[in-house]
């Protein structure tokens, strides 16, 4: 994984880990958004050497609070629509089923800020979640990431 270039973009890593935490319902969006500001998780990722293959922890940038808190509070708020939007976004070529809980996060952490944002460049929004994507997957999710983010941005934004 990339190093993260602001805790802006920290900020949206968090949101995705948070998000991927509660895809498992064990905790409640309120208890993992605690646990990352006060520290106790997501602080670090971590980063494979592309050569040998060894993983080591690199510390990330702290979240900046109001971006984190903000697009968590917009899932939360929202997850029924956010969740019905992705879903519908889908196709046979690449069924809904097929979605990894990563991939999941990353889009639903992608639309609820552009939900609760509307003042953030969409193209700042869908450029900072490929770059998320591009950590963990190659280019056809990174293409998935990225159609999907841009429909739901022009539904949201303009419709």
């Amino acid at each position: 994984m990339s190093k993260m270039k602001t805790n802006r973009s920290s900020s949206r890593l968090a949101a995705v880990q948070a998000l991927y935490q509660y895809a498992f319902g064990e905790k409640t969006v309120d208890e993992i958004a605690r646990q990352f500001m006060t520290g106790n998780v997501g602080r670090e990722v971590i980063d494979e050497n592309e050569l040998t293959g060894e993983e080591t922890f690199v510390p990330v940038m702290p979240a900046e609070p109001t971006l984190f808190a903000g697009i968590l509070s917009s899932y939360a708020e929202n997850a029924d629509q956010i969740n019905q939007m992705i879903n519908a976004s889908f196709n046979e070529e690449w069924p809904v089923e097929r979605v990894e809980l990563t991939l999941k996060a990353i889009l639903q952490a992608g639309v609820a800020e552009l939900m609760a944002y509307p003042e953030t460049s969409v193209a700042i929004v869908i450029t900072e979640y490929l770059d998320l994507t591009k950590s963990f997957y190659g280019a056809p999710e990174i293409k998935v990431v990225n159609g999907i983010l841009d429909k739901l941005a022009k539904i949201l934004r303009e419709g």
